[in-house]
């Protein structure tokens, strides 16, 4: 009986672990079969990248860039844009100084785009002050993200070793990605928002989020409002889903909860980095907007009440009572795509708490305005300044980052002021008529219109001109952007003749897109055919930082050259010879023979006129005789035109360089003809390099041989002289100059 109740506690134990086990694998279960659905999902590719940053060959070189899909973590239901192509290099140099600039649509350059941008500003500025340090200015900014976005990358930020990140944010915690206003809101609970950024890290829940969106796209008929007519809606249009938030209501205060925790993050994981972060206050055109929606109910007076009272305060001359209900009514204004007073309270808080330098951005734009009210002279419409204002804000941030000392003193030599950079800056009518084009089109549509206004600018506007057509063809075409239309209208102004109208376009263009060895090309060839030597070699020089392109390389030295600054030019065309003894080599053994001769390196001089002679050799000696072009070629008949007019007005430099580029298209023989003139004429021994090539096919034009003749005499090459001479007594026997040249040559023998 013992033995039995014994086996019944066994059985007992035994039980209760089998329960036990079977509770504890029914719960694993469901882990094990997540876990090999993600691991199929990631090894099928499924499902998005959304790392901050990816790495970049360009050139040969290792970069990091941001990643131009990682904006799909944060909107769903609305098209967005991708952040701007900004490099830095992988490995961060020794004297590498790293800033991350972290923002939205402001910082973007709205409506210019990246050429005018405030941080490629600053950039150009602190490169300038310091320029022993190797200045890297990293925008990764995104049109309609807010302080989710920013705590979310904050931590891969700081990862690729910042020196300082700049902030300036704040203006989309409504309706931008997550916010409480949002189409992208997902809820109103702050911890859940970023659980699910958390989340989407895992393919698996990126599969149900895209199942869950996919049911609804097709249970609602316009669930996804992305998928609206872009030429009919803006973004500020699709992305808002609360279009009246209330001042002081729930919602209201829940917006500014969040961004207050969302930035105290940011600033927490900086500071614990040790990394300095200039935080800016936020501005809005608070002068000359009307707020966008009033209401009559509630504790506060309608916010359009308030905005006529500061209008009338400002008639009467009480400016700082109209600066005070200005801001009221921005604040009470219940469509809130302006960033209330109550945001820069926020920054101001924070920045004291954690030690981040506070950019007094607002005060700065006051100062500027006109008694104090910022308005229409600093800004586009609600937020985004005009191009007067991104370069006060590049000024803003320069002077808080040099007063914080750590770059250290700038360099007063290389000092210029904010002025001189707006003066200087590349942007032309391209750029200025398509950013008004794209606000047009913004204040077509809500909320600058009612909600029952269907937005048809772009589909009215009508071009008036060639700058008009190619501008707006960049805003509602995909295949022209912004630089194909700079690219357009240079060439419009060749074609015209003005060179100069041309590389304006081209200097934009570098502004823009910094990254593209063919825009500097381009760029420094224009201004090389137009006989501007020195700011081509400015424009070939500033390339050299992405790659030592051969080209760029000769024709730095072919400019120097021209320039008698042989010991420059000398290295730089060893340089292109040895990379590859075959490039341009006609051209760079003529430099090079020419440089050595002034520098007085007569030895390597003569060993190159050799080779000189080894090439004429094999073009004019062969026993087939090639057929010579007499013609010009349709390819460049326009280049020797324009150098045929420079000739007759005695642009003896300009017709020389566009002479050169027309024989790197196809040479010639009328090319080398007027070459060898221009050099007889300067008493540059080359001359007798373009002479003898074309010998074959002017020997019975007696002016050609009778420059031939006297050339070789003045160069003591009395052999050739001799030989050409019975040539062109035959030709012309009545010739005055044949006596002449028979006792130079005669006396040339005798020393």
């Amino acid at each position: 009986m013992d033995q039995t109740k014994e086996d019944k506690g066994i059985t007992g134990k035994i039980s209760l672990r089998r329960k036990w086990l079977f509770a504890f694998m029914m719960m694993l279960f469901p882990l094990i079969v997540i876990l090999l659905l993600e691991l199929a999902l990631r090894i099928a590719g499924y499902g998005d990248n959304y790392n901050m940053f990816e790495d970049y060959s360009l050139y040969g070189k290792a970069y990091r860039r941001c990643h131009h899909d990682f904006g799909r973590k944060y909107f769903n239901r609305v098209v967005y844009t991708t952040p701007g192509n900004e490099l830095f290099l992988k490995e961060k140099p020794e004297n590498g100084f790293r800033i991350f600039v972290i923002g939205s649509s402001t910082v973007v350059g709205f409506p210019y785009g990246s050429g005018i941008m405030f941080p490629r500003v600053l950039h150009e500025r602190l490169q300038d002050s310091y320029p022993s340090k190797h200045i890297e200015v990293i925008n990764t900014a995104m049109t309609a993200i807010n302080s989710f976005t920013f705590q979310d990358k904050i931590s891969e930020i700081l990862a690729e070793e910042p020196d300082a990140i700049l902030i300036y944010g704040g203006q989309n915690e409504f309706y931008g990605a997550l916010g409480i206003g949002s189409k992208e809101a997902l809820g109103s609970v702050r911890w859940i928002k970023i659980l699910h950024l958390k989340l989407l890290e895992f393919k698996t829940y990126q599969l149900l989020r895209n199942l869950i969106f996919g049911a609804q796209s097709l249970l609602a008929e316009k669930a996804v409002t992305g998928n609206a007519d872009a030429s009919t809606t803006t973004l500020m249009e699709v992305i808002v889903a609360d279009k009246s938030i209330e001042y002081k209501s729930k919602h209201y205060n829940l917006a500014h909860k969040h961004y207050r925790k969302n930035m105290k993050a940011v600033l927490k994981k900086a500071r614990k980095k040790d990394i300095p972060v200039f935080f800016s206050e936020l501005v809005s055109n608070v002068r000359d907007l009307p707020p966008f929606g009033t209401s009559d109910a509630g504790r506060y007076p309608p916010a359009l009440n308030v905005y006529e009272e500061a209008m009338a305060f400002e008639d009467q001359g009480e400016y700082e009572k109209a600066r005070m209900n200005y801001y009221f009514a921005r604040d009470l204004d219940c469509i809130r795509f302006r960033a209330s007073s109550e945001m820069n309270d926020i920054i101001h808080a924070l920045s004291e708490k954690y030690d981040a330098h506070m950019v007094a951005m607002n005060t700065l734009f006051e100062e500027k305005s006109i008694h104090g009210l910022i308005g229409n002279g600093l800004l586009t419409e609600h937020v985004h300044p005009n191009i007067d204002g991104y370069f006060l804000m590049a000024d803003g941030f320069y002077k808080a980052i040099v007063q914080s000392g750590i770059l250290g003193k700038p360099d007063s030599n290389y000092f210029r002021p904010s002025d001189w950079y707006r003066q200087n800056w590349s942007f032309t009518g391209i750029d200025s008529m398509r950013a008004d084009i794209l606000l047009k089109k913004l204040k077509a549509g809500w909320p600058f219109q009612p909600d029952t206004v269907i937005n048809t600018f772009m589909d009215d506007y009508r071009p008036q001109n060639v700058i008009d057509s190619l501008a707006y063809q960049s805003v509602r075409y995909e295949g022209i952007n912004l630089v194909s239309a700079h690219k357009k209208m240079a060439q419009y102004y060749l074609v015209r003749g003005e060179t100069d109208r041309a590389f304006r376009e081209y200097a934009s263009i570098l502004k823009i897109d910094p990254y593209n060895l063919r825009n500097y090309i381009e760029a420094g060839d224009l201004l090389f055919q137009a006989g501007n030597g020195d700011e081509a070699l400015e424009v070939y020089r500033a390339s050299l930082s992405m790659t030592r392109d051969i080209y760029v390389v000769s024709r730095m030295g072919e400019i120097l050259s021209a320039k008698s600054d042989f010991k420059q030019a000398l290295p730089l065309l060893e340089e292109v010879r040895k990379a590859n003894p075959e490039f341009r080599k006609q051209t760079v053994l003529d430099l090079l023979y020419n440089a050595y001769n002034e520098t007085g390196e007569t030895a390597k001089a003569e060993q190159l006129f050799m080779q000189y002679r080894d090439i004429l050799t094999q073009q004019t000696g062969s026993e087939e005789k090639k057929e010579v072009v007499l013609h010009i070629p349709a390819s460049v008949k326009q280049i020797i035109d324009q150098a045929t007019r420079h000739l007759q007005a005695k642009e003896v430099d300009k017709a020389y360089a566009l002479l050169l580029r027309a024989n790197e298209i196809h040479e010639t023989n009328i090319a080398n003809r007027f070459l060898g003139d221009i050099l007889l004429q300067k008493k540059d021994r080359k001359a007798l390099l373009y002479l003898n090539k074309i010998y074959s096919d002017y020997n019975t034009d007696p002016n050609y041989l009778n420059t031939l003749c006297y050339a070789c005499i003045l160069f003591k090459d009395y052999e050739s002289a001799k030989k050409i001479l019975p040539e062109l007594k035959q030709l012309s026997p009545d010739n005055p100059y044949i006596p002449q040249y028979e006792k130079m040559i005669a006396e040339g023998e005798t020393r």
